[in-house]
């Protein structure tokens, strides 16, 4: 009797494009990726041009001076003329980057005893970014992820946010579930067995009232949504009779279960991520609004919304706070030691790695923070390229063909290659319709992500660079721009923060240049 066993190895694009050997494995992940959902390319195409019908019945142009005008930046061309002037400044950084990149794929491929096509293909670049990173900045991103479990990094996040903010997190557990549950069991309280219940309030200083609930919904499963987020589940408002309605905001991601002898590990990038969506749930708890509409990130426009969250991301390249969020996973249990010193242990002496983020390691990681930040930045800058085109129809053609557009305005924006080197026509890969933004509330918006951070820059480089941990500077933020929501004009609140208008400078200085 043969029994086959069938082992399941959870596998995402990234971990593909980053870690495996193979070009051609790569290629064909990436191609998988990019043509995922055909039924979509009609239905996105049906969406344009009713957006359009809509906009020119309302008296606009096209949608995008329809959805741009209650945003921060106001009209369309202050958005084009952003991206565009962005662009200028990132091309040469980034064809400097693929140079530097072509030169390592060169040599591996030479190292191979391969011959060299000469070609820098999409795929490649998550593979030889990794390669550089190890090579040139000495940043082993999985001894790295060893000092990042999951729970205890969510757990020091929110230590952060207590401190800076005046909050305290309380977690829900097994019987205290059930005393809240109608039914009297637990489980009833969630949606499923693996989400984590905090009761949030405020320290005792800063009046000890309750501010709402915060779910964690952090491993994956079957048919769950894939990408880091955050929900506000109920937004707070009050009633008619002056009660307050409290907010509740989940977080959800799709990190993989723990074993029993390791738990889960994130990689630097994941930490940030993980901060930033976290802080998007903080600023729905600390939010104070009259009505729902206004409330929290949600109750924003989505050209500063963002902001909040991305001021919160430099926490995770400030020394200190890297180094105190982190924690070798060995220290955690027993188990979780015995299990690195029969992987690991051997390899390095059996001497246990210091509880801490060594801070050479930290140095490194700093050093490579700006490798290949222009090359990535241009793929974000022509994703809203490509969403600002499709929302500024002069008129719609029934023959537009939005794939086309697309990986035309890939090729002429970022300077790697991609299947129409191989003679494969504009025709062969339609990655926007899995962008769900362009169907949601960031249509003719995607530009936030960029727009947004230079908000965001200027905010910490004014407030919190000198002193990231400051109990004045957060209270201060706190109650000047999160607790605000969307209740008055967020330009009103960014410059009555700042006490001017917004620069531009520390935003470029983010990026690794100078304005």
């Amino acid at each position: 009797v043969i029994t086959k066993l069938k082992i399941e190895i959870p596998m995402d694009l990234s971990s593909v494009l980053r870690t495996v050997k193979n070009p051609t494995t790569r290629q064909k992940a990436r191609l998988a990726y990019d043509n995922r959902c055909p039924a979509n390319v009609a239905i996105f195409k049906e969406v344009m041009q009713l957006r359009h019908e809509a906009a020119l019945l309302l008296g606009y142009p096209n949608h995008a001076a329809l959805s741009v005008e209650d945003k921060m930046a106001e009209t369309p061309d202050r958005v084009n003329s952003f991206l565009s002037s962005l662009r200028l400044k990132l091309t040469e950084a980034a064809k400097k980057d693929v140079e530097t990149l072509l030169r390592l794929k060169r040599g591996n491929v030479e190292a191979r005893g391969e011959e060299f096509d000469g070609h820098y293909f999409t795929w490649d670049n998550p593979y030889y970014d990794n390669m550089l990173l190890q090579q040139d900045y000495a940043v082993d991103q999985a001894k790295i992820s060893e000092y990042f479990p999951l729970q205890s990094t969510a757990h020091g996040m929110l230590g952060i946010f207590e401190q800076l903010f005046g909050m305290v997190f309380h977690e829900i557990l097994d019987e205290e579930r059930a005393s809240l549950s109608s039914t009297g069991k637990g489980d009833d309280l969630v949606w499923h067995h693996d989400v984590q219940i905090f009761s949030v309030w405020d320290k005792d200083e800063e009046g000890g009232g309750f501010l709402g609930n915060l779910y964690l919904d952090l491993y994956s499963r079957d048919g769950k949504y894939s990408n880091p987020s955050n929900f506000s589940v109920v937004p707070g408002y009050v009633e008619e009779d002056g009660t307050k309605h409290y907010p509740s905001t989940a977080l959800v991601c799709n990190f993989q279960h723990p074993s029993a002898s390791k738990p889960t590990l994130l990689r630097h990038t994941d930490v940030v991520v993980l901060f930033h969506e976290l802080g998007h749930g903080i600023h729905d708890l600390v939010s104070r609004t009259k009505f729902a509409r206004f409330h929290g990130p949600m109750g924003t426009v989505v050209d500063f919304g963002e902001a909040p969250s991305q001021v919160l991301e430099n926490w995770c390249w400030t020394p200190e706070q890297i180094m105190s969020l982190s924690n070798h996973y060995s220290y955690l249990s027993g188990d979780y030691f015995s299990n690195w010193k029969s992987k690991t242990g051997k390899k390095e002496g059996l001497v246990q790695p210091p509880k801490r983020l060594p801070r050479a390691m930290v140095q490194s990681l700093l050093k490579a923070k700006h490798a290949n930040t222009a090359l990535g930045t241009l793929h974000q800058l022509f994703i809203g390229t490509f969403d600002m085109a499709v929302h500024q129809l002069d008129d719609f053609d029934e023959n537009q063909t939005f794939t086309a557009l697309w990986n035309r305005l890939r090729r002429e924006i970022v300077p790697t290659e991609d299947l129409s080197a191989l003679g494969a026509g504009d025709e062969w890969g339609h990655g926007y319709t899995n962008i769900g933004h362009l169907m949601n509330e960031y249509d003719a918006g995607f530009y936030s992500y960029l727009f947004s951070n230079v908000y965001a820059q200027d905010i910490f480089s004014t407030v919190f660079k000198s002193d990231p941990m400051s109990v004045e500077a957060g209270r201060k933020y706190r109650y000047a721009v999160l607790e605000k929501g969307g209740s008055q004009p967020e330009m009103t609140t960014l410059q009555d923060f700042l006490g001017r208008e917004a620069k531009m400078e520390a935003f470029y200085e983010d990026l690794g240049f100078a304005l």
